[in-house]
């Protein structure tokens, strides 16, 4: 039954630390309806994983009150009539008008309301009760404000994407439910089938393998082309590999109910404490937990991608999102995805630069091995030597992984930004990328300082012009929320918690020369926090390579060179997939042939094609060749970025904000 058909009840008003009688913005109004309701997790605004998805289990009756049920793990505490009751799991209270709830004893306080007609109409409600109502009518009117403000904002978004689809008229564009593969065909479900049909040109296919992710509360427009976790994990998977920082496994089997029926789960974290206790307790009986080694102190896993095997190959997919609830509804996020074959017998000691990034950066991870019954392959080993049974020749990017260590002599240039800097020094790009800007985009900002930022960018710098000359230093440019940005975003300060760099790392002296603004117009992402991690290369509106990745700026992910450049120390395992037209132009040598084929494994020789990356927002120009391919990539902020003003601060979590957000809460939450 939809809650538009339920008699509502009464409300759990959220409130201050110690009941002070205001919104502590932790925790969202919850309507109850008469029956059976459900309180958890999804209605926090802050991660928490004390909360379980299913915390608390209410049953109200038609005169309001109401029995709860403590069905999570952690105690409550009920007050009432001025006395604190704990209620442990399994455990049954009763609850009345005015009573206070504490979802995790001491935090996260909500007061039921009770707004049956004989509450409506008695003196108990009092004029603190009235003001409290008139406030949360007051909060509704300024989100109703604050989703009219991303309308107008957005208007010019809008017109573009309009242009652009316009411009794509004669091309065959697929939605975000309508990513195809043949891995997707490989159930039997209706749902499977109605998705395959003809593609379009190849740059169709190339523009499908980066999108952004869906968030919730936005124009419809702003998710036409966007995917969420169910278009990843779908069809008929055999295998899964999981790797990401956080995992909460209740939420992800929500999500992704089919996951129940992968008979072998591998989750590859960086939990640990309480955290990963939770985690062995949750999680189904065939599933794997592996936190890979780290032989350096402070070292974190933090690389964010997927494995998925089905019947007829394999899809390798890398992200931005931690597998959190918040971070695949609420954030700018960005994912990247393909879908490869098996090998024939006659490749099988053949291999591409993709693959041996692939094998390179598993070998490192050193999982326990695990013995699976495969189709093509039948019974095998799952070790990372496995994953060469896969044809990737039509691979569209290069890996860059970060593995924590000290590493010298050859290996320097396996990992961080030295890996980047190899593979850039064996490209060649247009001479209009001399000297271009650098753009560094990310969610987390460590304890720099100029000189490894002048390391960073010699390697961010590298390549060579169709010339021959080298390419020559970018100035960079950071693109970061300011404080404004995040107070009157659509999760308000609490969408700073993911932004988690403290004020001595953001307000460094030298760092103000680089600060540019988040501006997403285009993609309709200006209130969207960003969790995405990007960094480029640009000239206007034409990219000279695009880099998505978990990496975060920070020497811990990207490696310090030290002893006279001769070894490189990381800390973090990252990983990110980049996006060059020398690499995309390999593959746009051939043309797709056939129907119901989208994973290019019908490939036929044609004519030589230039490949140029471009942002959503580029438009043609009347001098382009007819043989150049255009891939738009959607970049989800302005470029060229516009600079911090005066009046803009970077956002630190933890300075203190008294001006109120959308919600009417400050920052930080409690003291």
């Amino acid at each position: 039954m939809s809650s538009s058909s339920r008699v509502r009840v009464g409300t759990l008003v959220p409130l201050a630390e110690g009941n002070a009688g205001s919104s502590n913005g932790s925790v969202s109004s919850i309507p109850i309806y008469q029956g059976s309701n459900v309180v958890g997790r999804n209605h926090l605004v802050v991660v928490d994983k004390r909360v379980s998805r299913k915390h608390l289990s209410l049953h109200a009756s038609p005169d309001g009150s109401i029995e709860v049920f403590v069905e999570g793990p952690n105690p409550v505490v009920v007050q009432s009539d001025g006395q604190r009751r704990k209620v442990c799991a399994q455990e049954r209270v009763k609850i009345a008008h005015d009573d206070v709830l504490e979802l995790i004893p001491g935090e996260y306080f909500v007061k039921y309301v009770n707004v049956s007609d004989n509450h409506k109409s008695s003196t108990s409600m009092g004029s603190t009760d009235l003001k409290k109502g008139k406030r949360h009518s007051e909060e509704d009117c300024v989100v109703a404000k604050r989703n009219r403000q991303i309308m107008e904002d957005e208007a010019l978004a809008r017109s573009l994407q309009e242009g652009f689809a316009e411009e794509s008229a004669t091309m065959s564009v697929l939605g975000c439910d309508q990513i195809l593969s043949p891995l997707d065909s490989a159930g039997s479900s209706e749902r499977n089938s109605e998705r395959i049909h003809s593609i379009g040109p190849l740059k169709d296919v190339l523009s499908l393998t980066f999108r952004l992710m869906h968030v919730q509360g936005l124009p419809s427009w702003t998710n036409t082309s966007s995917v969420t976790i169910q278009d990843v994990i779908q069809g008929e998977v055999r295998l899964a590999v999981l790797s990401n920082y956080m995992v909460d496994i209740e939420w992800l089997l929500t999500a992704c109910p089919s996951l129940r029926k992968v008979r072998h789960v591998l989750v590859i974290h960086g939990e640990d404490g309480a955290s990963l206790e939770l985690l062995k307790k949750v999680k189904p009986a065939n599933w794997i937990l592996h936190k890979p080694p780290l032989p350096i102190s402070f070292g974190t896993h933090h690389s964010k991608a997927m494995l998925l095997v089905y019947p007829q190959g394999i899809r390798v997919v890398v992200h931005t999102a931690n597998l959190i609830y918040v971070d695949w509804n609420n954030k700018t996020q960005g994912l990247w995805m393909q879908d490869f074959p098996w090998k024939d017998a006659k490749d099988v000691n053949k291999s591409v630069s993709f693959e041996n990034d692939l094998v390179d950066y598993l070998s490192a991870i050193k999982w326990p091995e695990f013995r699976v019954n495969l189709p093509v392959v039948g019974d095998v080993n799952i070790n990372a030597a496995f994953f060469r049974k896969f044809d990737y020749k039509s691979s569209l990017v290069r890996l860059i992984g970060s593995v924590p260590g000290y590493h010298v002599g050859p290996n320097i240039k396996k990992w961080g930004h030295t890996k980047l800097r190899s593979v850039l020094e064996g490209c060649t790009f247009e001479q209009q990328f001399c000297k271009s800007p650098l753009i560094y985009q990310f969610s987390s900002l460590g304890s720099l300082d100029e000189k490894w930022m002048s390391e960073f960018a010699c390697s961010l710098s590298a390549g060579k012009s169709d010339n021959g000359s080298p390419l020559g230093l970018g100035k960079p440019l950071i693109v970061w929320p300011t404080v404004e940005d995040v107070r009157t975003s659509i999760e308000g300060y609490a969408a700073g918690s993911c932004i988690p760099s403290p004020q001595k790392n953001v307000e460094k002296e030298f760092l103000r020369k680089y600060w540019a603004r988040w501006k997403a117009d285009h993609v309709g992402r200006c209130h969207a926090m960003p969790h995405i991690k990007t960094f480029t290369r640009y000239n206007g509106q034409n990219i000279a390579w695009f880099l998505l990745t978990s990496a975060n700026l920070s020497k811990a992910a990207w490696g310090a060179l030290q002893k006279n450049n001769t070894q490189l120390m990381i800390r973090s395992y990252e990983l990110g997939v980049l996006f060059l037209p020398k690499t995309l132009q390999s593959v746009s040598q051939f043309s797709c042939t056939g129907k119901n084929n989208s994973n290019l494994d019908n490939l036929t020789p044609g004519k030589e094609i230039k490949t140029k990356l471009v942002t959503l927002c580029w438009k043609s120009d009347e001098e382009k060749e007819p043989s150049t391919e255009i891939i738009r990539l959607p970049v989800p902020y302005q470029l060229p970025p516009k600079l911090y003003g005066t009046e803009d601060d970077p956002w630190s979590w933890d300075r203190r904000y008294t001006k109120k957000d959308v919600y009417g809460s400050v920052w930080p939450r409690h003291g």
